[in-house]
């Protein structure tokens, strides 16, 4: 690399917190006596947000009636659950779609694989009953939001990880963040998601996707979004630098009593999911 790798505090600067009204949504949505009406209005603030939010309320995914073009109705039609996922979702995607050229990851790339594992997250954690589920979406959006600490760490240079890998055993590409810069993606995103005041169990998912052996409050909800990362990296999507480098953990697979026919049923949906992320990809700021 031409210039030097900048400092962690100085990385994590550069995210900015989630918008304040996305924020304070959240915070409402804790309250399941909240009136939605109170909701819709501290949405409609921000107009790029309330724009998201439709789009993706109206996307494939959910699979409402009709369209749908009132903040109320869809609150109303979604319930408090999945309208925390489409919050944070809205949120995230001003971070999500932007290039990672360290991972090798163009423009959408990131925010395509985030969708897929969420909703593979999404889908695994109603099968296997963890809830909510929507903290299985939740987690499955962001667990690599913390290649955007390491991307900005390594100051976008495609060929940072070139000369330190020469010679060096293949091993998880966490192992080659570590080397490099003292940190991984995981640990990263984790810190980012509690600077973002999610839940914990959220926090230790993310933390622990690569590892989910290592989860303690709850394993399984960590093992659901390591596998629906597994299925979105087998499917190409967001297949960076790195993602040929992504072992299953046996643990995981035996905790969700996996198999064969449940991981070509969820690629299945990862396609879907990804028909889903890239008619989204015209959301812009």
């Amino acid at each position: 690399m031409t210039n030097p790798a900048i400092h962690l505090p100085e990385a994590l600067r550069q995210i900015p917190p989630l918008p304040q009204v996305a924020m304070r949504a959240l915070e409402m949505l804790r309250d399941p006596a909240l009136p939605r009406s109170a909701l819709a209005q501290v949405l409609s603030l921000d107009q790029a947000m309330t724009g998201r939010f439709l789009r993706l309320v109206n996307s494939a995914y959910y699979g409402l009636p009709r369209r749908i073009t009132s903040l109320d109705e869809a609150i109303g039609l979604l319930g408090y659950e999945q309208t925390k996922q489409v919050v944070l979702a809205a949120a995230a995607n001003r971070y999500l779609t932007r290039p990672l050229p360290a991972y090798a990851l163009e423009g959408g790339a990131l925010w395509q694989h985030a969708i897929a594992v969420a909703t593979g997250s999404d889908w695994i954690a109603r099968r296997r009953h963890i809830t909510p589920s929507s903290e299985a979406y939740v987690a499955g959006l962001l667990h690599d939001v913390g290649k955007l600490v390491l991307d900005m760490m390594v100051r976008h240079h495609a060929e940072w990880s070139t000369s330190h890998d020469e010679g060096q055993e293949a091993g998880p590409w966490t192992e080659v963040e570590r080397r490099i810069t003292g940190h991984d993606h995981p640990a990263l995103g984790a810190a980012i998601a509690r600077s973002w005041n999610l839940p914990d169990r959220v926090v230790e998912a993310i933390a622990c996707h690569h590892d989910p052996s290592a989860a303690i409050l709850d394993p399984r909800l960590a093992a659901a979004v390591h596998v629906a990362n597994a299925a979105a990296l087998m499917a190409g999507v967001g297949l960076g630098v790195d993602g040929l480098r992504y072992a299953l953990d046996s643990r995981a697979i035996e905790s969700l009593a996996w198999s064969d026919d449940d991981m070509a049923r969820l690629l299945e949906e990862m396609q879907a999911a990804v028909d889903n992320a890239e008619a989204l990809l015209g959301m812009r700021r």
